[in-house]
């Protein structure tokens, strides 16, 4: 093969990869998305983005009826769908896994701050409440 062919083929296999690299960056850039993380909660709205800042009150339960009762590999999956599901504001999962290794999630309509009398000690449950910032500094 001539040498300046082989030139124009190294060169064009060059432009081609310059070019795939830059629309990637580019599409990144685009679609990227911003997470403020000093929100407690976001729920979907639209952009794909879902996340909740949960504290976990170890050997609590909030005594109310659950919404959904689930059985979960860990923890933060019971965290997930609580988040996933639009009426959930705080969940109770088991302290201990059962024999299949998953634990029992239950989560709730309501939270701590507006069922306070119901927030009881347990020893077989764990309670997540969704963090709220003090206000009252």
């Amino acid at each position: 093969m001539n040498k300046n062919v082989c030139l124009v083929i190294r060169s064009a296999k060059a432009v081609i990869l310059v070019l795939g690299f830059l629309a990637n960056v580019i599409y990144q850039v685009m679609s990227e998305i911003y997470v403020d993380g000093t929100k407690p909660l976001k729920r979907h709205s639209g952009d794909g983005v879902a996340y909740a800042s949960f504290a976990a009150h170890k050997f609590r339960y909030l005594n109310i009826t659950p919404l959904v009762f689930a059985s979960v590999k860990e923890v933060g999956d019971c965290g997930k769908l609580c988040v996933d599901h639009s009426l959930c504001f705080s969940a109770n999962f088991a302290a201990f896994v059962c024999e299949e290794r998953k634990l029992f999630c239950e989560l709730l309509p309501s939270d701590k701050y507006n069922n306070s009398e119901k927030f009881l000690d347990s020893s077989v449950f764990h309670h997540l409440s969704i963090k709220v910032r003090n206000i009252l500094m």
